[in-house]
């Protein structure tokens, strides 16, 4: 009887794994995967220093609390991210900037 119960809990347990994952992949916009993308990305994500430097050397800018970092490997010459604040920051690939971890 216990083999039996351990079965079925296994085979509902994977069905509820597969119709998670159909759901998510089909009846998920892509405004709304964005969205579960960034809360997962600010749970797991890190503590960033992103720092702006002129030809220089000097400090042009600095932001902290930044959660994830993008760069795109294609035409698009730009990395973005958010700040703490939720506001959407861009810079141009010709602009020295280093990311560091708190």
């Amino acid at each position: 009887m216990f083999k039996k119960s351990r079965i079925i809990m296994a085979i509902t347990v994977i069905l509820l794994i597969f119709a998670a994952y159909f759901y998510f992949k089909y009846y998920f916009t892509e405004e709304q995967k964005n969205i579960t993308q960034r809360k997962l990305d600010t749970i797991t994500g890190q503590d960033l220093a992103v720092t702006i430097f002129g030809v220089d050397g000097r400090i042009i800018k600095r932001w902290t609390g930044v959660k994830k970092i993008t760069t795109f490997k294609d035409e698009r010459n730009y990395t973005f991210f958010y700040t703490k604040d939720g506001k959407y920051v861009q810079i141009p690939n010709s602009v020295w900037y280093l990311a560091e971890e708190e």
